[in-house]
Order: C-alpha cells, then sequence, then structure tokens
C-alpha cells in the first residue's frame, strides 16, 4: 500500500512570545499529523523614513544583524522544533512579512499556515498594523492564529 504525503504546515517564527505559542502549536499539529513544518522568518523590507540619515544604515541591510538574526532563528527560535524530532525546513526571506509568508504558503503548498497573533487590536492595530490580520486577507491556505491568553 502506498504512502500518503502529508502536506507540511508552514508556521511563522519571529523569536517573540506570540510566535514561540505558534511553533509550539504547529509542533504539536505535524506530530499528530506525522507531516514536517516549514519554519519562516521574513525579515522586513526597511521603509522610507528609515533612511532619513544618509549616513546610517537600516538594521536590516546590515550584514553582521543579519547573520545575528539569521543565528537566533536557527539556534534559538527554532531549538524546539529540533528537539522535536519532525521533519522541518528553516527559511529565511526578505520582504513585507504577510505577502512572503502567503507566498511560500504557496510555494511548499502547505496544508496549513499557523501565525501567532499578538492581540493588540483597536487603535494599535490600526497605527501598527497586524500582519496576521493582512494574513488573513491574503492566504489562500487555511490559518491558524494562536492568541495571547493574557490578550484574550
Amino acid at each position: 500500500m502506498a504512502t500518503i504525503k502529508r502536506k507540511p504546515i508552514l508556521v511563522a517564527v519571529d523569536g517573540s512570545e506570540s510566535a514561540t505559542r505558534a511553533l509550539a502549536t504547529a509542533i504539536e499539529l505535524a506530530q499528530s499529523l506525522e507531516t514536517e513544518v516549514v519554519a519562516a522568518y521574513v525579515i522586513p523590507t526597511p521603509g522610507a523614513f528609515e533612511y532619513g540619515d544618509a549616513m546610517t544604515l537600516p538594521v536590516e541591510l546590515d550584514l553582521s544583524w543579519r547573520t545575528g538574526m539569521k543565528e537566533a532563528f536557527e539556534e534559538e527560535w527554532c531549538k524546539p522544533l529540533r528537539d522535536s524530532g519532525l521533519k522541518y525546513r528553516l527559511i529565511v526571506e526578505d520582504g513585507r512579512p504577510a505577502s512572503v509568508i502567503a507566498g511560500l504558503a504557496e510555494s511548499v503548498d502547505a496544508q496549513m499556515v499557523v501565525v501567532g497573533r499578538r492581540g493588540r487590536g483597536g487603535i494599535a492595530e490600526l497605527l501598527l498594523g497586524s500582519v496576521s490580520h493582512e494574513l488573513a486577507l491574503q492566504s489562500k491556505r487555511p490559518l491558524l492564529l494562536v492568541s495571547n491568553p493574557k490578550a484574550v
């Protein structure tokens, strides 16, 4: 009898408390579904306001900062994934987080996207934006938002 290949679960990881909860949820789901996890970290493209001082390089373009962030992603933030024994892939890309995550979900043929929700809500979300909200509008894949129990 042929083995059924299950589609991976894509999870957004950025070192935050909400992303840590999302990763734990993705690991639990992947274990129960016997599938792979694809963990993604998106380095946001610097906005025009970050170029205000021509003498200062936006941190996202600093090679040593990028190297440190990639190491933190692989060694610290994704340690629970490594420890889980699951098959996994790690991806670091640049761009607008929601757009990159939605695109990655398509390219890896994810059965589901898991992201943490900081739970700002209200005016803060309107002013600062929300990756999870934007992703809910863009993603063609099922989306699981993992909320902060303190914010609910």
